[in-house]
């Protein structure tokens, strides 16, 4: 350690490379890619939470800021929270093929909690779909029933 070129070498060479790193990655990279706001006449897929593949879970559908909350209670009754006041939402079972969605109900005047009544309590092995729309712009999605199952104890 008693060369000075040795030393300024070691001083030198993790600053060089940091700025290689930005430089190489300034010049190759993707730019950064922010969300861009939903526009109406598109449709966005929502994708299925964690909670909705297990016995007793906290179901639900996100997209980026859009949430949609799933809970369905032992009568049937199927509950949807919305992070944002939608304008109307459609739900159907998988194994209802044939049959059209069926337009749920606002379960409040703020538009942001809705329900639907099943004719039958559908099974764990079902897959609910859902279409929420909001100021013209729609969002799908998909999600299985597992979490209808009570937890294992």
């Amino acid at each position: 350690m008693n060369n000075k070129h040795v030393v300024t070498a070691l001083l030198v060479a993790p600053l060089l490379a940091v700025l290689a790193w930005f430089l190489v990655g300034s010049r190759t990279g993707q730019p950064e890619q922010q969300p861009a706001p939903a526009e109406a006449g598109n449709s966005y897929p929502m994708i299925e939470r964690p909670g909705c593949r297990y016995p007793g879970g906290d179901c639900g559908l996100s997209n980026e800021d859009f949430r949609l909350a799933l809970a369905i209670t032992p009568e049937g009754q199927l509950r949807i929270a919305s992070a944002v006041p939608l304008d109307y939402l459609l739900v159907g079972l998988v194994s209802e093929a044939g049959q059209p969605p069926a337009p749920a109900q606002p379960a409040g005047s703020g538009r942001d909690r809705w329900v639907h009544n099943f004719g039958r309590l559908p099974g764990s092995d079902d897959r609910l779909r859902v279409v929420a729309v909001v100021a013209g712009a729609s969002w799908f999605g998909e999600a299985g029933l597992t979490f209808m199952e009570a937890p294992d104890q």
